[in-house]
């Protein structure tokens, strides 16, 4: 992962791609359907002289729909403020947004912030900070950076963990929070040192950058920065049962920067292994999950990604129900779309225009009813 990238001024980058060569999301609106989401994205660039803040930007569906999106008026909610006004440490670098996993839709999203270690939950109906959670230090001392770059909820909603890249050089932890989404209760029980796990890895240090949870809440897939990935037995919620680390995939069977992870049916993880701005070879893995409990991890496919330096990868599903990723490659400035019935990349897009020439696209997020 390009590092550099956490000072941009807009981090997360959230658009829609329509392609007759993969598939298309709600393909054109009917007249009498209303849309039903939000686009949630976060400025990082600090708004108080201390460096502390950032922004938050929240589009609504339906302004986005009757006055196009150039047109649409965000709502702008300042994180130093809210910060503040929940009694909660002022943010530094606001980075990765997610939300979790409440039915019939999301109640809250989880902020981690990657400059000051700690992580937001907001709820996302009345838009403020209901909780916060630092994990500077880790839990009873066990280890942790202000650098917390992502924080995921468990689908079932009793957990949240926290990738703690941790200093540069050195290597990251693992933070488990307790999570009560009706109650708003969360806290830090447990740590996990990353640092025992590099000789098996075949690197120098273990970096944590992303993660994704299978959908049982038992295991979760970690991407590392220098290549390999770790499947941790995530244990229970309020860390009476420790996390432990079930399976090691070394940087050989896994190489590139790991980054973005998705839970796909059928029990499968897809992760993306990027090249970074040097060049050299980017993939994309599909890992099948569904005999992780009995402790069976094959080897993951590889798919080899014509481009430089793939990052953010999502999935979308065509008529016919057939799932297809879309990689976002910042250098090349271009997308893939590669079918996942016979793992194979069948059309690339470039996303360059006159307009923006060389647009690095990051992250693409797909929305609609």
């Amino acid at each position: 992962m390009n590092f550099k990238s956490l000072y941009i001024s807009i981090f997360i980058v959230m658009m829609v791609f329509v392609t007759s060569a993969a598939c298309s999301v709600a393909e054109n609106f009917l007249p009498e359907m209303e849309p039903s989401y939000e686009v949630w994205a976060v400025d990082q660039s600090p708004t108080v002289s201390d460096g502390t803040g950032g922004l938050l930007y929240i589009w609504d569906g339906k302004d986005i729909f009757l006055k196009d999106a150039k047109n649409a008026s965000p709502e702008i909610i300042d994180l130093a403020k809210a910060a503040e006004d929940a009694n909660c440490d002022a943010p530094k670098k606001p980075h990765m947004i997610l939300s979790n996993f409440t039915t019939p839709k999301a109640s809250h999203v989880l902020l981690a912030n990657v400059g000051s270690g700690n992580t937001f939950f907001i709820n996302i109906a009345s838009r403020e900070i209901v909780g916060c959670v630092n994990t500077v230090g880790g839990f009873n001392g066990a280890g942790g950076t202000t650098n917390s770059h992502a924080s995921v909820a468990s689908p079932d909603n009793n957990m949240a963990i926290v990738a703690n890249i941790g200093a540069k050089g050195e290597s990251g932890f693992l933070h488990k929070i307790q999570t009560n989404y009706t109650s708003d209760n969360y806290n830090l029980v447990e740590t996990l040192a990353l640092d025992q796990f590099a000789n098996e890895l075949g690197t120098s240090v273990v970096r944590p950058i992303c993660h994704e949870f299978t959908s049982d809440s038992k295991f979760a897939y970690i991407t590392l920065a220098g290549g390999g990935l770790l499947v941790v037995d995530v244990g229970s919620a309020d860390g009476s049962t420790p996390m432990t680390v079930a399976k090691v995939y070394n940087k050989t069977t896994v190489p590139g920067i790991g980054c973005g992870v998705s839970r796909l049916p059928f029990n499968k993880i897809m992760t993306n292994g990027e090249s970074g701005a040097k060049g050299g070879d980017d993939f994309l893995y599909t890992f099948d999950a569904s005999r992780a409990i009995d402790r069976i991890f094959p080897d993951p496919v590889q798919i080899e990604l014509p481009g430089e330096d793939t990052h953010g990868v999502v999935t979308c599903t065509d008529q016919k129900g057939d799932i297809f990723a879309i990689t976002s490659m910042r250098v090349s400035n271009d997308v893939n779309f590669v079918d996942l019935q016979t793992n194979k990349v069948v059309a690339t897009q470039s996303m360059a225009t006159s307009f923006s020439p060389d647009p690095k696209p990051d992250v693409a997020h797909i929305v609609g009813n």
